[in-house]
């Protein structure tokens, strides 16, 4: 348990008996006092603006004058220090963080303590979550959204590496930066596996849309269910949709708990069918019959991605973080596709060439090709037309056009 010392009476005072000081002195600020404008000094930190809000606090953009740099700070303002179960996950999400250090999971720098509350002090992003990705351009193409799932996975396998469920993992919580780098962010309701303190309260922790049939249940949630939270996030991003649309919390809670999903290729034509089957795979409703882990899911969409050749947006702080695993597999493809491809060009360069240089000689002799020439020449009359070569009729209205045509039409269609 998280404890500090006191130079008064050298003795440990545990987290919560802190928190019950806090309360009781008289000087702490109520919860409109805790509500800071930009210019308000907080410590070392300058507050720019306030970026966000939610149960768990409000989030300020702010300037470390120490350090000088731009640092995200999520305060817990008093009134909710007299909730029990908000003081319990703020700390956990403080644990859980410092635990990480991974370039797609945003950085905990420090957990301060001031009279305005408890704050998180974090790496600062610019950019926009992936729910509001999908909101403002509709559907992903196949190739955008495996290359932001391929990034957000990485994150979510050193999570689980160091014992942390996020529990959590909506489009809402995948941020996505101006140099299109996925941080996963927000491990308010995460649960460390490895934790020995009892659980604090059986309440329903995660967002109704996208959480998995175990959390409904009740039930301890392992690394799994961050997969099925996954799975429905990325039916969402390639169909513009989910799976489970109902109106009430019942309805919701039913159709995760007993209602097959329908599939995605119903909603997105042209989706790869491999990339249905990893989806419909990711959302299974038993966790034994889903992917059994981030690693695997991660493998499965790899997988997807160079089978089916999708495009990967260019974008240079993307190429530069690049998985080695990738890396590597694209660049033995290439090898291999380019090798094949030169071999292919050099022999057809040869052969035009030794065909235009009469190389090889025609199936009959020369002199038996010769004869029957000069037999036709001879056999046409002085007075006759000279034998021109018959003009192609253009196609009736009405009737299809030639090949070529179809060919051309389709490209335009195609923008190619």
């Amino acid at each position: 348990m998280e404890s500090i010392k006191t130079e008064k009476h050298s003795k440990t005072i545990p987290f919560d008996e802190r928190i019950q000081q806090r309360r009781a002195n008289a000087g702490v600020p109520n919860a409109s006092q805790a509500v800071l404008g930009p210019g308000s000094m907080l410590g070392n930190y300058l507050i720019v603006n306030q970026i966000g809000a939610g149960g768990m606090g409000v989030v300020y953009k702010a300037v470390d004058t120490a350090l000088d740099r731009t640092v995200a700070l999520k305060i817990l303002p008093p009134h909710l220090l007299q909730n029990p179960d908000f003081l319990h996950r703020f700390r956990t999400e403080a644990h859980a963080q410092a635990r990480l250090h991974h370039p797609n999971i945003v950085t905990l720098y420090s957990m301060l303590e001031i009279p305005a509350g408890f704050v998180l002090v974090m790496e600062f992003v610019e950019g926009q979550t992936l729910h509001q990705r999908i909101r403002s351009e509709g559907p992903l193409e196949t190739g955008e959204a495996l290359r932001i799932f391929e990034q957000a996975l990485r994150g979510v396998i050193c999570a689980h590496q160091m014992g942390i469920v996020h529990r959590d993992l909506k489009p809402d919580n995948i941020f996505i930066t101006h140099k299109q780098e996925v941080k996963i962010m927000d491990f308010g309701v995460a649960k460390i596996i490895d934790n020995k303190e009892p659980t604090r309260s059986r309440s329903l922790v995660g967002t109704l849309l996208y959480i998995s049939p175990e959390q409904i249940n009740g039930r301890d949630a392992d690394f799994r269910s961050d997969i099925y939270t996954l799975g429905i996030s990325l039916f969402e991003a390639v169909t513009g949709r989910l799976p489970f649309e109902r109106t009430t919390d019942y309805g919701l809670m039913h159709a995760h708990m007993l209602e097959s999903p329908p599939r995605p290729r119903h909603y997105k034509r042209g989706l790869p069918k491999e990339l249905e089957k990893v989806i419909l795979k990711a959302i299974e409703k038993e966790p034994n019959n889903r992917l059994q882990s981030a690693a695997e899911f991660h493998e499965m969409l790899l997988s997807q991605s160079l089978r089916n050749g999708a495009a990967w947006p260019a974008s240079a702080g993307y190429a530069v973080g690049l998985p080695q695993m990738l890396g590597a597999r694209l660049a033995a493809r290439n090898r291999v596709l380019g090798g094949i491809g030169f071999d292919t060009l050099l022999i057809a360069v040869v052969g035009l060439l030794a065909l235009a240089l009469g190389l090889y000689p025609s199936q009959r002799p020369q002199d038996e090709v010769e004869p029957a020439t000069r037999i036709v020449k001879k056999s046409r009359p002085a007075d006759a037309a000279p034998v021109s070569a018959p003009r192609r009729p253009a196609p009736e209205k009405g009737k299809a056009a030639p090949a070529r045509d179809r060919y051309d039409s389709l490209r335009k269609a195609w923008g190619s």
